[in-house]
């Protein structure tokens, strides 16, 4: 549903309508209200007025869409999900990088060819690197969930988890350092590596007895090219969430032009 917004009273009626559609509902029973509004950069290069949208429906189901340049909705996340992915302005820009990166995406797949097909041997390289067991930190339980190609660059969005080099130490000043000679990490020959959530800054503790290793429990791996996007800022909860949508956040986070000031607090 595409229409460009430029009031709040038009982006609480298109998002009204949007749900009521979605849902096969009345729309004249879905509440709505505008908690943020702002002129932003939009993906192609102009200035367009963005409408952040609350609504719920008789039945106690609610979330928070997006209006603008165009109209969508998060059915992933209710209002209380969409409050837990930061303060105030947090989870604003979180749902504005959402909102691009949907918009990216979606531009992506209509104009361009081949969008959704990596090339192997370039795939079969970046998963290596990945588990690659002389690393400070080594993938483990690797799989490739999405591939998308925006313009000359390729993101890889993998299922995985981060497992803790016990040869490396952090430095405060150097990073990741090795203790020694050695840092090729040994890892059991199975399918499926257990890991237990452990901070990599600290001592690295021994394998546990259920045989889970000390990392990171990340769901998702986001790869640029032959770069990886850092996402250990979210903790486990916003994971989650975003794990839904690894895609369209890869992409937000990357490239969104949306950007709230974060020490405002527009309503």
């Amino acid at each position: 549903m595409i229409k460009n917004v430029v009031s709040a009273a038009q982006a609480r009626e298109e998002v009204r309508d949007y749900v009521a559609q979605e849902l096969s509902l009345d729309p004249e029973t879905i509440q709505t209200r505008v908690v943020f509004n702002r002129e932003l950069p939009w993906v192609d290069g102009r200035t367009r007025p963005c409408f952040l949208v609350e609504w719920a429906e008789p039945n106690g189901r609610d979330g928070v869409a997006l209006a603008g340049p165009y109209t969508h909705n998060f059915f992933e996340f209710t209002r209380a999900d969409a409050y837990q992915l930061g303060a105030q302005n947090a989870w604003r820009q979180q749902l504005l990088n959402l909102y691009a990166g949907c918009e990216l995406v979606v531009h992506a797949r209509l104009t361009q060819t081949l969008t959704d097909v990596p090339d192997p041997t370039r795939l079969a390289v970046i998963k290596q690197s990945l588990q690659e067991r002389s690393n400070w930190r080594v993938a483990v339980n690797v799989s490739l969930r999405e591939f998308l190609r925006l313009g000359t660059d390729e993101y890889y969005i993998f299922n995985g988890s981060w497992v803790w080099n016990p040869h490396y130490h952090y430095s405060a000043v150097k990073g990741f350092m090795p203790f020694g000679d050695k840092t090729l990490m040994t890892l059991p020959k199975q399918e499926f590596i257990p890991v237990r959530s452990h901070s990599p800054f600290e001592a690295l503790p021994e394998v546990g007895e259920d045989g889970a290793y000390p990392g990171e429990l990340v769901s998702f791996i986001i790869v640029r090219n032959d770069q990886i996007i850092e996402t250990r800022d979210l903790d486990l909860y916003t994971r989650t969430l975003m794990n839904q949508v690894a895609t369209f956040y890869a992409l937000g986070r990357d490239q969104g032009p949306f950007q709230i000031e974060m020490a405002e607090q527009q309503g």
